[in-house]
């Protein structure tokens, strides 16, 4: 059977309780569902954490109905009853995968809802600095097992083709120094522009304090569609997200981790605007791989 992750975001209070004393709680998890548990380290000024689960796709439900439990405080072996309350988790999913979850017209999220009893709901913003969204599933232990279950079956199903994924990283409230990206994107605090390389025409004022520097690849083959006709397409996308984008020379983005076909790009500015600036550059590639195809 094949392992999945699933990521999730909770608040510290809700971590707390989870961990337990000295970690009594999140071991009993582990113990009895099969699952591993990971929680980002709490960071100051901002209330959330990562919750991931690890395992085989039973182990990793069973986990999250668990975690249900010890959230309300119900015994971890009898069915949820009538007057259970309904607890909300968060789970983050890459932006390129939600539509699978959804469905047409949502007919997937109402087949969960219906054969799981929990209710879902899919988040339409991206998270801060990242191309993954919120999936809400709310309901009482027992329907959040069954709907998680579902929800994992059709991650597994359809895996992730869309490489540059950037996860989601909570980071300290108004600070400019973000965690590190795990995926293809990486992450480091703005120090002045980095590497030479044309920067096509004029960048937009001076950054703002709180700005962060951004990375991620694109395709060499697909570098001219970015950066249009005299610079005019990456200037476009540069006033629309208000940041300033560099497109490296090529050799860059190998040292950088990179493959040898892929070019780095490196966006600065503040968060939501790398955000922008970020969807801006993959719509532009996967418009142009549509019109290539």
């Amino acid at each position: 059977p094949q392992h999945i992750s699933m990521r999730s975001l909770i608040v510290t209070g809700d971590a707390s309780i989870i961990i337990g004393k000295q970690g009594k709680h999140i071991n009993e998890i582990r113990d009895k569902s099969g699952a591993r548990l990971t929680i980002s380290e709490s960071i100051p000024g901002n209330p959330e954490r990562i919750l991931s689960v690890t395992g085989q796709l039973d182990a990793v439900s069973k986990a999250f109905g668990l975690i249900v439990r010890r959230i309300n405080d119900e015994p971890f072996d009898q069915a949820s009853l009538p007057g259970s309350r309904a607890v909300t988790i968060r789970f983050i999913i890459p932006n390129s995968r939600m539509g699978s979850v959804i469905g047409k017209a949502g007919t997937k999220i109402k087949e969960i809802q219906e054969a799981s009893g929990a209710r879902l709901n899919a988040g339409e913003q991206m998270l801060p600095g990242s191309t993954e969204r919120v999936l809400s599933i709310s309901g009482v232990a027992d329907a959040v097992h069954i709907a998680v279950y579902y929800v994992g079956t059709i991650l597994l199903e359809h895996p992730d083709r869309n490489a540059n994924n950037l996860s989601y990283r909570p980071t300290a409230a108004g600070s400019g120094v973000g965690a590190s990206y795990s995926g293809r994107g990486s992450f480091a605090p703005a120090a002045g522009s980095v590497g030479g390389g044309p920067s096509y025409g004029p960048g937009p004022p001076q950054l703002p304090p709180g700005s962060q520097t951004q990375q991620i690849f694109i395709p060499n083959d697909l570098v001219g569609c970015i950066i249009g006709k005299g610079g005019q397409k990456i200037n476009e996308i540069r006033q629309m997200s208000a940041s300033h984008i560099k497109i490296m020379e090529p050799g860059a983005g190998a040292l950088a981790g990179g493959g040898a076909n892929e070019r780095l790009v490196t966006i600065t500015g503040p968060p939501q605007n790398i955000q922008v600036a970020v969807q801006l550059l993959y719509q532009r590639l996967e418009q142009e791989k549509m019109r290539l195809a």
